[in-house]
């Protein structure tokens, strides 16, 4: 499969000249597009693999579904997450958002052996909730939020909604995890397009959405053209590889 990146391309036509401008996305500025929010349920496969991609691990799945309620009579998203680990449940994430801005209103996630963790988001501040019996979350206090946070942990949700419209465009994305003790933007780039095989018959015309974590690690997401759903992810970190791969 050739991949066309372009990221070197762009730089060198724009050398000398000013860099081109970064989007800031974030829950408060409606600059995601919204209306690209669908109801429904999908389902990720998610290994490792070596740098040739010669060994894999057996893979966990995550379900992920999405659906529009009301809770105290506002329009909200509910965000769920199960993530299946060796045929058992490994950890439930239940995020609840605004539906109009993405912003969070309270998470709780369950995990096998950490335990539990529950929030509420107001005031400015990320707050363990008093109204979750052993909420292992009091132990670690209150954290303050500077900026107007969207999830990390529905971030596959929430690229669809970036207005990509070409190659070349760069996104200051305020994604915050709730095991993080600061939020902050976080840069992303459409480095290119590819034509994703999807088996003998099929191919996906897709986005590519990269970040880089640091010099010696970095995620592509592949998104639909159209639609700009999540496909696949390749993630590298210290010479191997993490796939996310949608399951059809």
């Amino acid at each position: 499969m050739r991949i066309l990146i372009f990221i070197g391309a762009i730089m060198l036509s724009f050398a000398g000249t000013s860099m081109a401008q970064v989007d800031t996305i974030n829950a408060q500025n409606h600059k995601l597009v919204m209306s690209n929010l669908k109801e429904g349920k999908n389902s990720y496969l998610v290994y490792m693999t070596d740098s040739l991609e010669a060994k894999r691990t057996i893979g966990d799945i995550w379900e992920r579904t999405t659906a529009f309620k009301k809770r105290d009579k506002n329009e909200v998203v509910e965000f769920g997450w199960k993530w299946l680990h060796n045929d058992s449940l490994f950890a439930t994430v239940t995020n609840i958002c605004d539906r109009k801005t993405m912003s969070p209103i309270c998470h709780y996630a369950s995990y096998k052996r950490r335990g539990v963790f529950a929030y509420d988001y107001k005031n400015g501040l990320m707050q363990p909730s008093d109204t979750v019996k052993n909420n292992d979350a009091i132990k670690k206090g209150p954290v303050k939020l500077d900026i107007p946070i969207i999830s990390w942990e529905q971030d596959l949700e929430t690229y669809p909604l970036l207005p990509i419209k070409k190659v070349g465009q760069q996104f200051d994305i305020s994604f915050f995890d709730p095991n993080e003790k600061s939020a902050s933007y976080h840069r992303y780039e459409v480095v290119g397009k590819d034509n994703l095989k999807l088996n003998a018959d099929i191919t996906a015309n897709c986005w590519l959405l990269k970040i880089n974590y640091s010099k010696e690690s970095y995620a592509i997401f592949w998104l639909t053209e159209k639609s700009k759903e999540v496909i696949k992810m390749k993630e590298y970190y210290k010479g191997n590889y993490r796939i996310k791969v949608k399951q059809y």
